[in-house]
């Protein structure tokens, strides 16, 4: 039946759907938080009907949502591939049951107080001021975003290398006094080749100005690898655990934040993981014609598998989550970029499409013409804070009026009849017919960014479970890391690079 429907579906004017009395009253969702850590969610431009959602539910119903639900937050294995929890809901709990989730956030709170108190004192013997984050995707994409997001004049000044190719790395240390710098090597494995670069790299910087002992003093690391954390030279009172059961990118709740927690404090941390834990309740007791991820996973499912959407948008209107595309890219295709399912069988159809974002206002420069007349059918998420605060808030107006334009011309078009006395018009005109939702915070502060990332955590699990794959492990990511650990499997290019 959802086949079917979904065939009616794509001969739908989505024009005609917008123009239907009490559509936006129909198809938006507002979900209160504590504190106001509130969002609302605009789904009126998506291609449906009154049938549409509950066809949707009875097949969230078939496909076990609850129960995977209930197992993921039970701590019980969801990721069969490697036999492991999920426990990043856990990370973010006011009580984690994971013991060493709990030891690790007590230690890496008072870690933070004790560098922005000034009592962290380097080998010359000043106090310790800035910090250089060294690490790779989920080590680095979490506390990059939040530290661009939330950041103001009480934070401390934090670089962030992830790049091998040792020019982030020479700009970062440019900028930073040997005698003030801490370094945070983060690595679950403790071995990314990106990250152990970076980081041998920047000890020889440190020890050729303090001298050999300095390392002990100016390192910490994240790892869930004790061994390899001491092996390699870190302090005892410097090295923070993550358990396995905490994907890399998920990984921002749990001790690989420690970047975060030093630049932006405690007090922002803990309404981070407050906004978090609200998104989590949402996530397990709203019904789900209420519940804001369970919607979202579903209307992604509707757009990418039923109506043959290969692209999908991530346009953020605020220079503050400049980061959230590519946090947001890593979560969505490494947790469901799977040809197969968790049984191992080949998926039904194509599987998701890929993430592509960017900035709005720089996207209506770049990447929107095609959005609104290329031949390739894609969905969009255009994301926006309603308060946006600081000095201009005429210009924040306009931005926002600005998504509202662009979310319109993609859903309604502009036929060529509309322009028939313009020799241009076949050039001029807009298909339309391109769904999007709009996502809007009522402010940027640490609940609402904490909810925010959890609502796509959660969509993305929902999403996972309608698709039938195991968002939890990323197998593809492997096979080229062990081609370039090994010379003799590289193509004859190699040799050249070596000359």
């Amino acid at each position: 039946m959802l086949l079917e429907h979904a065939g009616q579906a794509r001969g739908w004017r989505l024009g005609e759907l917008l123009d239907e009395p009490g559509r936006f009253a129909d198809y938006s969702l507002c979900s209160d938080g504590p504190a106001g850590a509130g969002l609302l969610l605009d789904y009126s431009r998506q291609r449906l009907n009154g049938k549409t959602p509950g066809l949707l539910k009875a097949l969230a119903e078939a496909r076990g949502l609850e129960a995977a639900r209930a197992a993921l937050f039970a701590g019980k294995v969801v990721n069969p591939s490697e036999n492991r929890a999920a426990l990043h809901p856990d990370a973010r709990s006011a009580n984690p049951a994971n013991a060493l989730l709990s030891e690790q956030r007590k230690r890496t709170g008072a870690f933070a107080r004790r560098f922005r108190a000034g009592k962290m004192v380097g080998a010359a013997g000043a106090p310790l001021k800035r910090i250089v984050n060294i690490g790779i995707g989920g080590s680095d994409l979490g506390a990059r975003l939040l530290c661009s997001a939330l950041g103001d004049e009480n934070s401390r000044p934090v670089d962030f290398v992830s790049e091998m190719d040792g020019v982030e790395l020479e700009r970062a240390l440019s900028r930073n006094d040997p005698a003030e710098t801490l370094f945070v090597v983060c690595s679950k494995s403790f071995s990314t080749a990106e990250t152990t670069a970076n980081a041998y790299s920047a000890r020889h910087w440190l020890t050729a100005a303090l001298g050999e002992d300095a390392p002990a003093r100016h390192f910490a690391a994240v790892s869930a690898d004790a061994e390899a954390m001491a092996a390699w030279g870190i302090a005892p009172g410097m090295a923070f655990l993550m358990p396995d059961s905490v994907g890399g990118r998920y990984s921002i709740w749990s001790a690989a934040g420690v970047s975060a927690w030093l630049s932006l404090g405690p007090a922002c941390m803990i309404e981070f993981l407050e906004g978090g834990r609200w998104m989590d309740r949402h996530f397990l007791e709203a019904p789900p014609e209420a519940g804001m991820p369970v919607l979202m996973g579903l209307l992604a499912f509707w757009n990418q598998s039923m109506l043959g959407c290969s692209t999908q948008l991530l346009l953020p209107y605020d220079t503050r989550l400049k980061g959230l595309p590519a946090y947001l890219q890593q979560l969505e295709m490494e947790s469901l970029g799977k040809s197969v399912d968790a049984h191992g069988r080949p998926l039904e159809g194509r599987g998701v499409a890929a993430l592509l974002g960017v900035t709005g206002s720089n996207a209506q420069h770049s990447i929107m013409q095609w959005a609104q007349q290329g031949a390739r059918a894609h969905c969009a998420d255009f994301i926006a804070v309603r308060d946006g605060g600081g000095a201009y808030p005429r210009m924040h107006l306009e931005a926002l009026r600005q998504m509202l334009a662009q979310a319109e011309a993609l859903a309604r078009g502009l036929p060529q009849s509309a322009m028939s006395s313009d020799p241009l018009a076949s050039h001029k005109a807009l298909p339309g017919g391109r769904p999007s939702n709009i996502l809007l915070l009522e402010r940027l502060d640490p609940r609402h960014l904490g909810a925010l990332i959890a609502l796509y955590e959660h969509k993305v699990f929902v999403q996972a479970t309608l698709l039938g794959v195991n968002p939890f492990d990323q197998w593809g990511v492997e096979h080229a890391k062990r081609l370039a650990a090994d010379p003799r499997s590289q193509p004859p290019l190699a040799e050249l690079l070596e000359d």
